[in-house]
């Protein structure tokens, strides 16, 4: 099942992918150079930023080594750099690789510039420049690598950054690349439809039908966009498990596996972005009925093109909120014949395994605009608004799923919960059911291990808040059942503070108990005893007290006894109203059966947290509360 699944969505991904490329060819001014059409951009999710050049002087047919320079990548010199990525087991295309170390990246040159000279004319000017450079770094590698170990050394590199490592020629001080050469944009050209049938030493084309356009003509096995479809092991062809078979498996012609891979370079370069710790791209999807639909359609993609938090720049790619906020809002303004997938994936082995995460099929532009709108609404709530920093600074905290990741985390201390976060992430784009006991269980999980360690706990509780609350008004929870709320209370000056507190229109529904209501001012009071304790003694004795956050009904009555008795102990009790209103709604716990421990401990420790919102006002002859 899970594999025919998978099949579906890579084939979802290829046809949006074929739509998006036919835009770019006819709309973009793509060169129309074959060999353009194939170079790869060494940069694209901006790690390699600098290259080394490994530079000869040219004197005709005559080269002298110069040897190591440097330079920073540059987009504009994409063409130049003439880099495509070859097989993992050999060289690369031209004799432009990314650096592993320098003896590996030289020999992966050396390969490169020996299959050039094989596939090419000896009586070319360029084969002799070329064979001249082969035999030089032949007779001094170890030199070379040397030099390019010691220059590696005098360059300052950000975490995760690398090389590209490429050949360059002085012509009379005009610097020459390896895409100035006719030599390397022959093979370029040369391997632009033959990539797509001849791999592993096998050859698959054929007269048939093309899987996207379904005319008749001369169709490709091994088009291979996104390694969605495997053929490298035998075992996974039919057709008398023969690789030259491929193209009868999964026929596509070379008009169309130019689409492709213009779609795939396009996606990259403007529809994708991350958030919440995973890379996702946005493919848009359109009903084209006539030339209005066309142009709507490349209006969105221009939109999209001008954002640029969907885009490889490192400043942008941390910017996680921004990209997921802007998806949205370019979703909302779209017309009803466009529809918009999100394909959530992961690249493993340096690039060359595509595994699809998450596929979440036509996502709804009235559907988007209603989650912004409850988005804006909880990040407008007071609780989130001003909250301290560091430096005596202040800041506000807004919702996006980077909050709801926080207690689904992948990392060795806590577990791997990619599968349950993604899960939660389609059930909020499709409007499916989540399970509020399983959430509210990952989130006090989180919380008690925090509050265990001592850590600072309050950012983690209102992301807690926040992610319920958005969830919560999305009427989404499968098992979050309705609270009792019986016991009525008159509102006087003292207590008006708590009151209008549950009253709030922006997160009443959170306090639909009464029980709910004790639990939470029992812990807003616990607080108020420890800054107390903290303000007498610089320490917190009643924090052992808290079992861990592990709390129930019977844990919380004993807390609540034993705060107000360290109150008086300490003659500071300064809470007679709050104590009374705790006092009433416990009340409630009899006929409210459905508060499970987790309710009662994530409460707790809400109010804990609020306190600081319930300030006593000093009365004369009483000291100030701390």
């Amino acid at each position: 099942m899970q594999n025919i699944t998978a099949l579906r969505e890579g084939v979802l991904l290829l046809t949006g992918l074929l739509q998006i490329g036919e835009y770019v060819l006819n709309s973009k001014s793509v060169e129309a150079d074959d060999y353009i059409q194939v170079i790869e951009n060494p940069n694209e999710k901006g790690n390699y930023r600098h290259v080394l050049k490994i530079g000869f002087n040219l004197n005709e047919r005559d080269v002298g080594y110069r040897g190591i320079e440097y330079e920073e990548f540059s987009d504009k010199k994409i063409v130049k750099y003439a880099y495509k990525k070859g097989s993992a087991r050999g060289g690369d295309i031209t004799p432009t690789s990314k650096y592993t170390d320098p003896s590996k990246t030289l020999n992966k040159i050396m390969i490169s510039l020996n299959d050039i000279l094989k596939n090419s004319n000896p009586a070319d000017e360029e084969f002799t420049i070329f064979k001249n450079i082969y035999e030089y770094i032949s007779s001094n590698q170890e030199k070379i690598e040397n030099e390019i170990s010691e220059k590696i050394k005098s360059i300052t590199l950000e975490k995760g950054e690398s090389f590209i490592i490429t050949l360059s020629l002085f012509e009379n001080e005009n610097e020459r690349y390896m895409g100035d050469f006719n030599i390397i944009k022959d093979r370029l050209g040369k391997i632009s439809n033959e990539q797509y049938f001849n791999k592993y030493g096998t050859t698959s084309k054929g007269i048939g039908i093309c899987y996207y356009c379904k005319q008749k003509t001369e169709v490709f096995g091994f088009v291979n966009t996104y390694n969605s479809y495997t053929v490298d092991k035998i075992g996974f062809v039919s057709g008398g498990f023969k690789q030259e078979n491929a193209w009868k498996n999964y026929p596509v012609c070379g008009s169309c596996a130019q689409k492709l891979e213009q779609g795939k370079k396009y996606l990259r370069e403007n529809l994708s972005s991350r958030f919440s710790g995973f890379n996702y791209f946005v493919i848009p999807k359109a009903v084209i009925r006539d030339k209005e639909d066309e142009k709507e359609f490349i209006k969105t993609l221009e939109e999209f093109e001008k954002n640029k938090n969907f885009s490889t720049e490192k400043d942008t790619r941390q910017n996680l909120l921004a990209s997921e906020r802007d998806f949205l809002d370019i979703m909302k303004d779209s017309k009803n014949f466009l529809n918009y997938n999100m394909l959530i994936y992961k690249e493993e082995q340096s690039g060359s395994v595509f595994r699809i995460l998450l596929y979440i099929e036509d996502l709804s532009a009235l559907l988007a605009e209603s989650k912004l709108k409850i988005k804006d609404k909880i990040d407008d709530i007071d609780l989130f608004r001003n909250l301290p920093g560091k430096d005596n600074s202040t800041y506000d905290l807004k919702f996006g799923f980077d909050k709801i990741r926080t207690f689904f985390p992948n990392n060795k201390t806590e577990g791997n919960f990619d599968k349950s976060f993604l899960e939660i992430l389609n059930n909020v784009f499709t409007y499916k059911k989540i399970s509020y006991k399983f959430l509210l269980n990952r989130m006090i999980s989180k919380i008690r291990s925090a509050f265990v360690n001592e850590e600072y706990i309050d950012a983690l509780v209102l992301q807690a808040l926040m992610s319920i609350l958005f969830i919560e008004k999305l009427n989404l929870f499968s098992d979050k059942e309705k609270g009792v709320q019986k016991i009525m209370i008159e509102k006087t000056e003292k207590n008006k503070k708590y009151l209008d507190f549950f009253e709030n229109e922006s997160y009443k529904d959170a306090f639909d108990s009464d029980y709910k209501k004790a639990v939470f001012l029992t812990g807003v009071l616990t607080e108020k005893l420890l800054n107390i304790q903290y303000d007498e003694r610089k320490s917190k004795p009643f924090y052992i007290r808290l079992n861990g956050l592990k709390l129930d009904r019977k844990l919380v009555k004993r807390i609540f006894s034993e705060a107000v008795n360290k109150l008086n102990e300490y003659n500071k009790n300064y809470y007679k109203e709050l104590e009374y209103l705790i006092g009433m709604y416990m009340l409630g716990e009899e006929v409210d059966k459905n508060i499970s421990n987790d309710d009662i401990s994530f409460y707790f420790v809400l109010g804990m947290t609020l306190a600081k919102h319930f300030k006593e006002e000093k009365k004369d002859g009483e000291d100030v509360e701390p």
